[in-house]
């Protein structure tokens, strides 16, 4: 399984080159223009290591979702056997994405958020008579419920599943240097499509909507914090790609290298930032 989701990088309200989406942001008193690049990755999610596999930029005018599919259909040319699963953001809800990525052979969990969706409608009126089952892993105690068969989206001619998990989870957050605990309640609901007779349990694909979140927990976040993933180091766009491609490779290297290499007791005590200093 793998996720595909987008980074704004390299912003700067100075530097600009060919390839620079702009926007205009208010500082102070004053409306300036900022220049960044755009960039959507694919990433295996749900699993250890959570390798990066491919980038690809967002072209100036164009959409994340646009740039998103010309990625998958260089991977899967490239690599054809080597990812079963996307799972996505609502914003991927898309005819023309859903379409062509069905032809690719890949199955999707895609985040249901709109509420003016018909598919999202007509959902919510068949989970008030569709009973849901209960799970807990001592945290979160989640009621799943799964319909299938659904055409609310004409323009789709595959019948969709809607698998909904409605979660109650105790937080636990540090609050003026104190541990506090307090419930928090969670409604997700995911749009299931494959292109074939796979029905994946509702549980699974609980987890693997839920797993979308390691690009930017083990992936953006851990790459911006700890590996220098923003700096930018050349403002020119091949140099910019090369040098974000290098990091990936690096990433990958040293986390394999920790994780399936190193016997356990080299690797007590010790974190995979240790081993890259």
């Amino acid at each position: 399984m793998a996720a595909i989701d987008g980074i704004k990088l390299y912003k700067s309200r100075k530097k600009c080159c060919s390839k620079c989406c702009s926007r205009k942001i208010q500082v102070k008193d004053k409306t300036v223009t900022e220049y960044y690049h755009r960039y959507v990755v694919l990433q295996m999610v749900g699993v250890t290591p959570a390798l990066i596999l491919d980038i690809e930029q967002v072209r100036k005018g164009e959409t994340e979702v646009a740039a998103g599919l010309r990625l998958l259909k260089r991977f899967k040319k490239k690599m054809p056997r080597f990812i079963d699963v996307i799972t996505l953001d609502a914003l991927y809800l898309q005819d023309p994405f859903v379409r062509e990525t069905l032809k690719l052979g890949y199955g999707m969990v895609i985040i249901l958020k709109q509420e003016n969706r018909e598919l999202y409608q007509d959902a919510d009126k068949l989970f008030q008579i569709t009973p849901s089952l209960k799970t807990t892993n001592g945290v979160t105690t989640s009621s799943i419920q799964d319909i299938e068969g659904l055409t609310s989206w004409k323009q789709l001619d595959n019948p969709m599943r809607v698998v909904r998990s409605f979660e109650e989870k105790i937080k636990r957050e540090r609050i003026a240097g104190k541990w506090t605990e307090r419930e928090i309640e969670e409604d997700w609901r995911w749009a299931v499509i494959f292109p074939d007779d796979s029905k994946p349990p509702a549980d699974l694909v609980k987890q693997w909507g839920h797993a979308r979140w390691d690009e930017e927990t083990r992936g953006f976040g851990e790459l911006t914090q700890y590996w220098n993933l923003n700096h930018c180091y050349r403002h020119n766009p091949n140099a910019m790609l090369a040098l974000l491609m290098t990091l990936f490779i690096t990433f990958a290297l040293t986390t394999v290298f920790f994780q399936r290499n190193l016997k356990p007791p080299m690797r007590e005590g010790k974190t995979r930032l240790h081993l890259a200093r």
